[in-house]
């Protein structure tokens, strides 16, 4: 029996893969639970029309991932820290401070996950922060960490 796949399964295949498989696993597990449909010729119609959608909704994301990437690039932001006498800092900044200060400047909303810090910035200077949208999409922030007088 010719099934189209619902969902990705093991061992058998991908979403949206037409397949043969015996009647008795299609019609008692596979359509049962919702994870198969019987291959039609307007069910085929349908999931190559679902999949263009897909394909164009996910062309669009990573367009509005680029381009934010891109403004990214330009983007300084200033950060205070406390310092004494000797040029010491108290206090630091982290992906929090970050995600905050990004939010309250530009109004671009980033996830925890997207900045890589490996540790807080603790000291004064300029610092580029790597921003990670996806595995082919990332950007560079520009961090620049000033003394409170």
């Amino acid at each position: 029996m010719k099934i189209i796949l619902l969902e990705n399964i093991p061992k058998l295949g991908k979403k949206y893969e037409i397949k043969e498989v015996s009647e008795g696993y299609a019609v008692n597990f596979l359509i049962p639970k919702k994870l198969a449909a019987v291959a039609t010729p307007a069910k085929i119609e349908e999931i190559q029309n679902i999949k263009k959608q897909e394909e164009l909704k996910k062309q669009k994301e990573e367009q509005q991932l680029k381009e934010l990437a891109q403004k990214i690039k330009f983007i300084k932001l200033e950060f205070k820290l406390k310092t004494d006498k000797n040029g010491k800092t108290f206090g630091s900044i982290n992906k929090e401070d970050i995600i905050k200060k990004l939010n309250d400047q530009e109004k671009i909303k980033l996830d925890e996950k997207q900045i890589i810090l490996n540790e807080h910035i603790k000291k004064i200077g300029e610092y580029k922060i790597k921003i990670k949208f996806n595995f082919e999409i990332e950007a560079e922030l520009k961090i620049i960490i000033l003394p409170e007088n």
